[in-house]
């Protein structure tokens, strides 16, 4: 019966349900924060350049980017399937360390490996490209931990070797991916005490000395790594120089391991308490009802396929074959996960990093392993069995609602990107090289890291590779924040500069001023002579527009389209691609396309959430005549005094000549009180 064959209904079921939790957005997820950098620097430069990438800290990151990019390309879409085919390696892995662990202990091994493939303290899944070595590095971590066993376990001298060859392999490629991962040979110690002192009723220090001997030739892995990074590699990159790390501790003892206790305090409470609480509320209560309504159906879906997986295993286990009660694998389980954790996210806090559920929830993604195991064991202390099943169950559900709110939340901001782009390709046919764009987004958090993502930009208008070592950008950018303010106002600075793969001139004489005030408006290319601000814009765009030079856009070329495969279909035509031509048309001085434009928006219904956006159709009606159109766009453009002022401005900046009626309507209508 296949339900006894096991472990394979629990690799179906984890396989399934990490599908379930982690693939309903997998064809419209792109690149998120960071990826945009290195699928640039790869389409410029070629797979070579991730050698140039990870030279300076960690260079076996730039063979397995190029081999992956080389794999991959630019296409977004490989490289999440990659991501679920790692998380899904690394649960079956877990499953089968589980299972040699605690043999024949079905229902709790499955859980403990559940838990581990839907662990909800690891944030960055949803950015496939910059995280994908380290989720790589996950599986190779629990394989390798999985290989000790085996080869301690097995009689057969030849299968011995094979598992011993394959967990030192395995073992160096985890650690030269993520090098603070090495905290994990704790737990792969432990895990060897529990596998060698099996019913052992020996004193602690023989079952110890059994344990050493057992384990002692996986020392090749951490020594073999730690002497090349010692004695061989030269690290240039101060945050993962362990030598310049150490001396933070030598400089002030004392200061620095009390600082290193609550690090460890706070890394493991984020580990084990809050990665399965803080998440949920973060993500899932920004989401709109019909998320909710999808991510509360994929719970009950995901608890379903437990519950029936748990059932068939209970009617398929007549005898346990495990040795100890579970007691017993209660506490083993307990030792597992929280010494695990503890040591596990010590190499972390001693490079003075620390783990949370956000920014830095990579630090914790190695000992996640720790941590499931752990909770696996937290749940199975409670003693009343329909509370134990609704905080299992609970827990399951919890963290299947929090993915689907990371997944969710980062579509979000991943679609106004595109739309936003998009808008810019309507507006803007090609962007002069040497540009710095200043860019402000809908949303906040958008333009990650004050350069405004401007590689969204460089890939539509500079798509073609250079094969240069590293990468120049021909566009800047500036996220306009409080930050980068004093230095475009001031105007004057042409400063070089760089990150890892590629180098990029910021030209603060020579910027361009894009803004969508918010998600219901269209992009603004606001420039110095007649500047579109919305009331919806922060103060900022006002105080730059004057630095703002139209000349950077570039008319009188085929415009550039943005990729399909990255930004999506182009969006139907809408009120935002009316005004973006016109605008376009504005800048040329083609008013009879203007106002074409405008009586074919008008006649299809559509209109503006944001008035400013009426400004170029104004303009094109005066200056072409149309006294009436004005006069009927009048009440719904200066429904407040900054509008009013605005568009009275607009008009009283026209050159060219207007008829008495339009005057009228203009002093009448739109500059009557304005003053």
């Amino acid at each position: 019966m296949f339900w006894k064959k096991k472990p394979y209904p629990e690799i179906l079921f984890l396989l399934l349900i990490s599908a379930v939790v982690y693939l309903p957005y997998i064809g419209k997820l792109t690149y998120y924060k960071d990826d945009w950098y290195y699928i640039y620097d790869g389409m410029l430069a070629g797979a070579k350049v991730f050698h140039e990438m990870f030279r300076i800290d960690r260079p076996a990151r730039g063979f397995f980017f190029e081999w992956v990019f080389s794999l991959f390309g630019p296409n977004p879409l490989p490289w999440h399937l990659g991501v679920f085919f790692w998380r899904g390696l690394s649960a079956v892995g877990a499953l089968w360390i589980f299972n040699i662990l605690w043999e024949g202990n079905r229902k709790f091994n499955f859980i403990a490996a559940l838990l581990f493939a839907i662990y909800p303290g690891y944030f960055w899944w949803i950015s496939a490209i910059e995280y994908q070595p380290m989720i790589a590095s996950l599986a190779l971590q629990v394989f390798s931990i999985a290989f000790t066993l085996k080869a301690i376990e097995s009689q057969d001298r030849i299968k011995k070797s094979a598992y011993a060859i394959g967990s030192i392999l395995t073992g160096w490629s985890y650690i030269a991916l993520v090098d603070y991962a090495i905290g994990m040979e704790v737990f792969r110690f432990i895990a060897v005490y529990l596998l060698v002192n099996r019913n052992s009723q020996e004193l602690f220090w023989k079952r110890l000395l059994r344990t050493v001997k057992a384990w002692a030739w996986t020392l090749v892995i951490p020594f073999v790594l730690a002497i090349w990074r010692l004695f061989f590699f030269t690290n240039e990159r101060k945050a993962t120089d362990i030598g310049g790390q150490l001396s933070v501790f030598f400089g002030n003892p004392v200061g620095t391991a009390i600082n290193w206790f609550f690090q460890i305090y706070k890394s493991v409470l984020n580990l084990s308490v809050l990665a399965w609480l803080d998440q949920f509320p973060a993500f899932v209560q920004s989401m709109r009802l019909r998320d909710t309504a999808i991510g509360v159906l994929l719970a009950v879906v995901v608890v379903v396929l437990v519950l029936f997986l748990v059932s068939r295993i209970k009617l398929s286990d007549e005898v346990k074959t495990y040795d100890g009660d579970q007691a017993q694998v209660t506490k083993e389980a307990l030792i597992l996960g929280g010494l695990g954790m503890f040591l596990g996210i010590l190499p972390v806090v001693m490079a003075n990093r620390y783990v949370n559920i956000s920014g830095f929830s990579h630090y914790g993604l190695p000992a996640s392993l720790a941590a499931a195991v752990f909770m696996a064991g937290v749940i199975e202390l409670i003693s009343i069995p329909r509370v134990r099943t609704a905080m299992l169950y609970g827990t399951i559900a919890i963290a299947v609602l929090s993915h689907f709110g990371i997944a969710t939340n980062a579509l979000t901001e991943e679609e106004a990107l595109q739309k936003f782009w998009w808008q810019v390709s309507w507006r803007v046919p090609a962007l002069r090289p040497g540009t710095t764009v200043v860019i402000h987004y809908p949303l906040p958090g958008m333009g990650d890291g004050g350069f405004a993502l401007v590689e969204a930009a460089n890939v539509i208008y500079f798509p073609e590779m250079t094969d240069e070592i590293p990468a120049h950008y021909p566009l800047s950018g500036l996220t306009l924040n409080s930050e980068n303010l004093p230095g475009i106002l001031d105007g004057t600075q042409v400063v070089e500069s760089g990150y890892r793969s590629h180098t990029y001139t910021l030209d603060y004489t020579n910027v361009l001023v894009l803004s969508q005030p918010t998600l219901n408006s269209c992009v603004h290319v606001i420039y110095g002579e007649q500047p579109l601000i919305s009331e919806n814009d922060p103060l900022e765009v006002s105080l730059v527009a004057s630095h703002s030079r139209i000349e950077n856009v570039i008319t009188d070329v085929e415009p550039a389209s943005p990729q399909t495969f990255i930004y999506g279909s182009e969006p139907e035509r809408g009120w935002c691609n009316y005004f973006e031509a016109a605008d376009l048309a504005a800048q040329v001085g083609d008013w009879e396309q203007v106002v074409a434009l405008g009586d074919e928006a008008i006649a299809l219904g559509f209109s503006p959430e944001d008035r400013v956006e009426w400004i170029p159709f104004l303009k094109g009606y005066a200056i072409t005549g149309d006294a009436e159109t004005l006069q009927q766009l009048a009440k719904r453009v200066v429904n407040s005094k900054s509008m009013r002022v605005q568009v009275c401005g607009m008009f009283e900046g026209i050159q060219q000549p207007t008829s008495n009626e339009v005057r009228d309507v203009i002093n009448e209508s739109y500059c009557k009180g304005s003053n």
